[in-house]
């Protein structure tokens, strides 16, 4: 039986409840999200000491928090409560704490900001297809850094400095003073210019995180009329970055609120933020930026599966998510997986009539792996549900053109022909040469398909065989296999077409 937790974020900017229901297989999905922005690290008294307003304002919101996780049948405790960076640097933290759980019924723990880093990195290499890099997350009351290499963490650091702390004491919430702003930057690089491993020169990438970066992303998504408005994986470059924020720092408060993708609650405070990532790309000067809808949260409920749950292992981004997707959708696995093993020969033994490599074999064999998920909305064109699924998931560890191009791939799995035009909508996305590489996997996946029509795995494996004008793929099978063989055989126009080979089938 599943259960449901809560996780409530107690931030320096906002407090946020994220919902999730964890299958007993450790499959989990979110299915609820709320936040509120309650500033609890501006106007600090004396800046030693959280005031009355925001106290009660934070415990107002928790208890409407702890009722909806209640109306979902989550008790008390299942609900994990972390305050961070605000309540972390308040001399009244322990009152305030103690506030909170009488009020509440929810024991908040303060987490240091080494414990912070380490959800952050977990929720990191839990979702991006990355080895190397600098992570960076702003909040509104400090900001992480966090170096690591080879699935381990290497450096990191939390500065007492977020996006609102920084507007509170440099710069205002509305029109922007270059001075202040030239004082705001030369403190963030005097807090790191300890930090030598943060000033070595590499070819590195800055993955992004906090709610500054996600709107920094949804304003350039924006700007280029991106076709696609998923947060996770976005890849921005640095030029474009420069080119945001100094628009965004010459503008007042209300021309901000006015430039598309901004958040109103963010407006104030994103040129703070903003800052800071400026001066950290000024000194570790990364190649580029990829921003991370996935952070804390996230990163607390990975260790909660993994603790709770020894069944779950993770090995990398793409497959642990693989997997959950599969047991969430109920993706019948053992035809998927056959079909995979069949596509997977075919795109190995006919490599020489395509010459693609491993990363686009990976395309092929999600593809197939999920080439039915659709059915879970219903069978009737479900390879058009295939691809709304999955091109709207959180899928992780893949670009999102890998994305798209494996729902383009499973959605063409289907006899039925996928009309959709695709390829058009999604130009900005594509490459030159995917349309041919779409049309060529898809056939692999159709065959594939028609060779386990019956979901009896009864083709064990294919022996291929390229010829001077034909190839002829023979099948070893453990019975009837008439039906599979026939079924394939009627794709021996579309195989022509595509590859410039007749297709036999025995």
């Amino acid at each position: 039986m599943s259960k449901k937790i809560g996780i409530i974020d107690l931030g320096s900017n906002s407090v946020r409840l994220v919902i999730f229901e964890i299958m007993p297989n450790g499959a989990f999905k979110l299915i609820d999200d709320i936040k509120d922005t309650i500033r609890l690290s501006e106007n600090m008294i004396d800046g030693k000491l959280l005031n009355d307003l925001a106290m009660h304002k934070a415990v107002k919101t928790i208890k409407l928090y702890r009722k909806l996780c209640n109306s979902y049948g989550i008790p008390c405790n299942r609900i994990i409560g972390v305050a961070t960076a605000a309540v972390r640097k308040a001399e009244n933290r322990d009152q305030f704490l103690r506030l909170l759980s009488s009020s509440t019924d929810i024991n908040f723990r303060l987490i240091s900001g080494e414990e912070e880093a380490s959800y952050v990195y977990k929720a990191t290499i839990y979702s991006l297809d990355i080895h190397e890099g600098v992570i960076v997350d702003i909040g509104g009351g400090s900001t992480e850094i966090i170096s690591f290499k080879d699935n381990s963490i290497t450096n990191s650091i939390s500065i007492p400095i977020g996006s609102v702390v920084a507007t509170e004491s440099f710069l205002g919430k509305d029109t922007i003073n270059p001075d202040q702003l030239a004082l705001l930057e030369d403190s963030v690089r005097k807090m790191l210019k300890e930090q030598s491993w943060l000033w070595q020169e590499g070819n590195r990438t800055l993955i992004g995180l906090g709610g500054v970066i996600r709107n920094l992303g949804k304003i350039h998504r924006n700007r280029v009329d991106y076709p696609i408005n998923h947060a996770h994986n976005y890849e921005m470059k640095i030029d474009d970055f420069y080119s945001i924020y100094d628009d965004l720092k010459s503008m007042d408060l209300k021309s901000r609120k006015k430039v598309k993708g901004i958040s109103s609650s963010r407006a104030d405070i994103i040129v703070g933020g903003l800052a800071i990532l400026k001066t950290i790309i000024s000194i570790c000067s990364p190649s580029h930026i990829l921003i991370s809808g996935f952070g804390l949260r996230e990163g607390i409920l990975f260790d909660y599966i993994t603790a709770t749950n020894p069944r779950v292992k993770f090995t990398d981004a793409l497959s642990f998510s693989l997997t959950n997707f599969m047991e969430l959708y109920g993706v019948r696995k053992n035809h998927a997986k056959h079909v995979c093993f069949l596509a997977l020969s075919l795109f190995d033994q006919l490599k020489h009539l395509h010459n693609y490599g491993e990363e686009v074999r990976k395309l092929l064999k999600v593809a197939s792996l999920l080439h039915d998920i659709g059915i879970s909305m219903g069978y009737y064109e479900h390879y058009r549900h295939s691809f709304y699924i999955i091109l709207n998931s959180r899928l992780t560890g893949l670009t999102h053109r890998e994305t798209l191009l494996i729902a383009a791939i499973a959605a063409s799995h289907s006899k039925d022909k996928f009309k959709e035009n695709w390829q058009k909508r999604y130009k900005k996305i594509l490459l030159p040469g995917d349309t041919e590489l779409w049309e060529k996997l898809s056939v692999f996946l159709k065959l594939a398909e028609c060779l386990d029509r019956s979901e009896t795995a009864v083709i064990k494996a294919l022996e291929c065989h390229i010829l001077a004008d034909s190839v002829k793929i023979q099948t070893i099978r453990e019975g009837d296999s008439e039906l599979e063989i026939s079924l394939a055989n009627e794709y021996s126009n579309t195989f022509r077409k595509v590859f410039g080979k007749y297709l036999i089938v025995t």
